[in-house]
């Protein structure tokens, strides 16, 4: 009988390890939790979408919104 590598546990090659936190997103109301592999970063700091990046460089007036 075939017995499943998962469930026998030798089916991992290395053990599974939580993700490391790098900060928090830069937006004054957003501040939500980045972890290694998601995010961005724009002139040193972090934002967890592109909205968030958007709204912070409208307000500090980088960059205008022509669709208002």
């Amino acid at each position: 009988m075939l017995e499943n590598g998962m469930v026998a546990g030798y089916g991992y090659e290395e053990p599974l390890r939580e993700p490391r936190k790098i900060g928090q997103c830069k937006y004054k109301h957003c501040r939500e939790e980045l972890y290694e592999g998601e995010g961005y970063e724009l002139h040193g700091h972090l934002y967890c979408s592109t909205g968030c990046m958007g709204e912070h460089l409208i307000e500090q007036g980088e960059a205008v919104d022509l669709s208002a």
